[in-house]
């Protein structure tokens, strides 16, 4: 809703992070994966493949962002959570969570997912990564006695 983008737009704490034309600062990812995701820019995936630990079959883990980044972004929603515009929920199960496309990083995400995602899902997956085209980005929130749906 452009309206809400735009009263936001003027109430977000961190406004690096909706920043199209700065983008991805090296700094919010760890070292590591940064360093790996620009050699598979230049095909060696290497690196990459390193960092990739397999939890359960075709279930995957990696370092990607710093505990910095992360408490900044949790930050940034809490602060939209506080500011009192609509916020939709990312599924019918979830009620604690937030569609971050809504607020205003849709483009961002979109940047993220292009230059850094789609590597990796290109390195796990070849055939299934081999096309991003769209994102529906969101974080939930889990608290014990809340949502209590979620594990049937």
């Amino acid at each position: 809703e452009p309206n809400v983008l735009e009263r936001y737009s003027k109430k977000c704490r961190h406004p690096e992070l909706f920043d199209v034309s700065k983008g991805w600062k090296r700094q919010w990812f760890e070292p590591a994966f940064f360093e790996a995701i620009q050699s598979s820019h230049h095909g060696d995936n290497a690196k990459l493949q390193s960092l990739l630990e397999e939890e359960s079959p075709g279930v995957y883990s990696f370092p990607m962002m710093t505990t910095e980044f992360c408490l900044m972004f949790i930050e940034e929603l809490d602060n939209y959570k506080s500011s009192g515009l609509p916020i939709r929920r990312p599924n019918s199960m979830n009620n604690y969570g937030i569609v971050v496309n809504d607020i205003g990083m849709e483009r961002m995400l979109s940047y993220l997912q292009r230059d850094f995602l789609h590597p990796v899902g290109l390195t796990l997956f070849p055939k299934e990564g081999s096309q991003f085209d769209a994102h529906h980005s969101f974080m939930v929130q889990y608290k014990e006695g809340e949502d209590l749906g979620l594990d049937m």
